[in-house]
């Protein structure tokens, strides 16, 4: 299950937005307790819907333009893009979610497309690579 902040995370869309798209029925979740949950399906659907594809491709690129144009220059700063055909999207996204929920500083897109898993991470050189490590050590 997806809280809205981990939608929000995944699409670099605002929470804001996110429920806009709730109230116009492109997204589709259960609020409990004041808090919203998506399913994996309810999710897949949404990244699939065109108004959504192209709202996320424009936050994708402005994830690099702003990491081009400087932004962290005062830090050693990276910013990957992995494509992970052969893993499970939602347990690529449930990581990758959980990984930078629990740090701070970092940005990450996920999208998945004709079986394609795409993650972009910018941070600090050091916490992506401690992400990109734990990733590969669960996978083992």
């Amino acid at each position: 299950m997806y809280k809205l902040t981990d939608v929000a995370l995944i699409t670099g869309l605002t929470e804001r937005t996110l429920r806009s798209y709730l109230k116009k029925g492109l997204l589709k979740g259960e609020k409990r307790d004041g808090v919203w949950f998506f399913g994996e399906e309810e999710v897949k659907d949404f990244l699939s819907a065109e108004p959504v594809r192209a709202a996320m491709k424009s936050n994708r690129n402005a994830i690099f333009l702003d990491f081009l144009n400087g932004a962290g220059r005062h830090k050693n700063a990276a910013c990957v893009v992995l494509h992970l055909p052969e893993d499970n999207p939602a347990h690529v996204a449930e990581f990758f979610c959980r990984a930078v929920n629990e740090r701070n500083g970092l940005e990450m897109r996920f999208d998945t497309m004709r079986g394609l898993n795409r993650v972009i991470l910018a941070g600090d050189v050091e916490t992506v690579s401690k992400i990109l490590c734990e990733y590969r050590a669960e996978k083992k």
